[in-house]
């Protein structure tokens, strides 16, 4: 980017070169001709600065979206949920409007923020989905659903 701007930079210098030598030229066809060629690069050194204006509010956009999201960041903890389920949970104590909630461990590692809604529990065992990536998550207690195996491959009469 520094490149393009002393590339710009140039462009402008050597436009007022010319400039400065349209003084010593006593032929009007090469004076216009003289005239023509500065203004074609003073035309380039404007679209090269409207270009770079333009990258550098791209860049401050994307600076300031990043610092929001650091600290939108701290607003969460990574919590565990069986069995072995990680999210991203909204701290307790914050002083906030929002309602308690999960967001994703996906979209949150990629810097978005995506609320995981959750379906019915049945028998303690419930989804959470994640609508922006479409991540689903088994979350709840299995130790029914173990024990239930455990019974099945006893060996132990009953």
């Amino acid at each position: 980017m520094v490149a393009e701007v002393y590339a710009g930079l140039g462009a402008v210098k050597a436009a007022f070169d010319m400039a400065k030598g349209l003084k010593d030229i006593n032929d009007a066809a090469i004076r216009n001709a003289a005239i023509i060629e500065l203004q074609q690069k003073i035309l380039g050194a404007q679209e090269e600065q409207a270009t770079l204006i333009q990258r550098l509010r791209e860049l401050e956009q994307e600076l300031s979206n990043l610092k929001a999201w650091e600290e939108e960041k701290k607003r969460y903890e990574l919590k565990e949920l069986p069995p072995g389920v990680f999210v991203y949970e909204l701290k307790q104590g914050i002083a906030t409007s929002d309602p308690p909630h999960r967001i994703c461990q996906t979209c949150y590692q990629r810097g978005k923020k995506s609320i995981l809604h959750s379906d019915e529990p049945g028998n303690g065992i419930y989804h959470l989905t994640c609508s922006e990536c479409g991540t689903q998550l088994r979350v709840g207690n299995f130790r029914g659903q173990s024990r239930a195996n455990t019974r099945s491959s006893s060996s132990w009469a009953v």
